[in-house]
């Protein structure tokens, strides 16, 4: 509770509304305390607030279906699983806000410590660096999983800007069992403190939409170890999202979702990125560069239809993909942006303009549109057929199976660390060394490579542990 009070009202009052908790703030949504104070009579804070009390309790709640308390969500032994409909979480943020350490004024008033043991933070006081914070995390989404309903959903807010903090986040959702679905940006009407002056925050709130398999397919997907649920597992991840164009929809976006839901599960891998996209020619519909289920692409027409989209191939679909960072989302930003034929200037000229790419060697553009697209001689264009889009997988892959063997030689003869590499090479070698039980190939690599960049690629650590794991079992 915020309340721009004297020191002591503010103690006071916010002991009585909040047990011990809340803000000293002057600046709406920031924990911190302010070296200057003002006075605002008391009284109308007072009415204020019992004010929106009141509005709370004209709804009427059901006491034996709400529960408040103030547990650590690393322990939910208090409620059975598969019994909650909805979960909204908005976690710890890594290293931006140091929680109960910031409440030590209120602490040292009352008398009373938080016990911060399992406080998911990132805290050289606490002893707790981005390892423990992953494992607090990864115990806290498995304690949700636990809880919530098949076939339900969670939202979950997040805000840093650090990939490693990212990716660890992914993979504690991942490892978890939920499927994520769908990751959106929601903007922040005006910046507050920590936005402006933190160094690891992001001027938006990410919103990160995940779902919780149903029973029948998760027992269908143990008992047989993933072999053969391919399609089933795409048709629930696709019946799962929102009817309109979504990046989610693409067919990189669906193949690297269902990869890494079986290394996760450390299941055999049966496709690559060509049968892959046999298999989704033949079980479910394509328009527009988006991919459909059979009972979701007339709904889809229709929303063309009445929000005129049918000119959805312009250069506004293209904005569909707004951060160019490394290879994949160059990929994804082009494959969107070429809907409609265009030219290399054209091209080149919208690319560079939002490209920002870091960590990550990544081929010029023109060597990008050769590998991924097609040239008629004037433009270039998305592959127009079945066998233009088989070509165009080939030609790719043959290039990064050949960028990978050069980084392995490199791994296996060198005694120095590789601190660049090409990623999407990195990605696609260890599938295949995963597929062919190569895990060893896998783990030269992953000994050779930078800290880094195991970090920030939640993809490339995950088929490292798998080899890992493998290699413990053959041991």
């Amino acid at each position: 509770m915020l309340l721009r009070s004297s020191k002591k009202a503010i103690l006071a009052i916010n002991y009585y509304f909040n047990g011990g908790g809340g803000y000293i703030a002057t600046i709406s949504g920031n924990m911190y305390i302010p070296s200057l104070f003002f006075e605002v009579e008391i009284i109308e804070q007072f009415k204020n607030r019992v004010r929106k009390i009141n509005e709370i309790n004209r709804h009427n709640f059901d006491k034996n279906n709400v529960i408040l308390s103030t547990q650590s969500s690393t322990d939910f032994s208090n409620i059975k699983e598969n019994t909650i409909d909805y979960i909204f979480v908005d976690p710890p943020f890594g290293e931006n806000l140091m929680y109960s350490e910031l409440n030590y004024l209120y602490e040292a008033w009352l008398g009373i410590e938080t016990n911060n043991k399992d406080e998911a933070i990132m805290n050289k006081s606490q002893s707790k660096g981005l390892d423990e914070y992953n494992i607090l995390m990864s115990d806290s989404f498995k304690n949700l999983f636990r809880i919530l309903k098949p076939n339900r959903w969670i939202t979950i807010e997040y805000h840093n800007s650090k990939s490693a903090i990212w990716n660890g986040l992914q993979e504690a959702i991942t490892k978890a069992g939920f499927v994520i679905a769908h990751t959106s940006i929601m903007k922040n009407k005006g910046g507050s403190f920590v936005i402006n002056v933190s160094p690891n925050s992001v001027a938006n709130d990410l919103i990160i939409s995940a779902y919780k398999p149903s029973e029948s397919f998760l027992e269908k997907f143990l008992t047989q170890a993933g072999a053969n649920v391919e399609i089933e597992y795409v048709n629930i991840f696709l019946s799962n999202l929102p009817i309109q164009p979504m990046i989610e929809r693409t067919e990189k976006m669906i193949y690297t979702k269902m990869i890494g839901y079986y290394l996760q599960k450390g299941y055999q891998i049966n496709y690559d990125a060509k049968t892959f996209y046999e298999m989704l020619y033949q079980n479910f519909i394509e328009q527009d560069g988006y991919w459909f289920t059979a009972n979701q692409i007339n709904s889809y027409s229709e929303l063309k239809k009445k929000m005129k989209l049918e000119g959805i191939h312009g250069e506004n679909k293209g904005t569909m993909m707004l951060f160019i960072i490394d290879e994949r989302s160059s990929i994804l930003w082009l494959q969107s942006f070429l809907a409609e034929p265009k030219s290399f200037s054209d091209i080149s000229t919208a690319y560079n303009k939002l490209s920002n790419i870091r960590g990550d060697i990544v081929p010029d553009l023109k060597v990008l549109l050769e590998e991924n697209f097609v040239f008629d001689g004037k433009n270039y264009r998305l592959p127009s057929s079945n066998e233009e889009h088989l070509t165009t997988i080939d030609k790719r892959n043959r290039t990064l199976r050949k960028e990978f063997e050069t980084i392995l030689l490199k791994a296996q003869n060198s005694r120095s660390k590789i601190k660049e590499v090409r990623k999407e090479a990195l990605v696609y070698g260890f599938e295949v060394c995963y597929k062919d039980k190569r895990f060893k190939d896998i783990m030269t690599i992953a000994q050779k490579l930078d800290k880094s960049i195991l970090e920030n690629s939640g993809e490339l650590s995950d088929f490292v542990e798998a080899a890992e794991i493998q290699l413990e079992g053959i041991s």
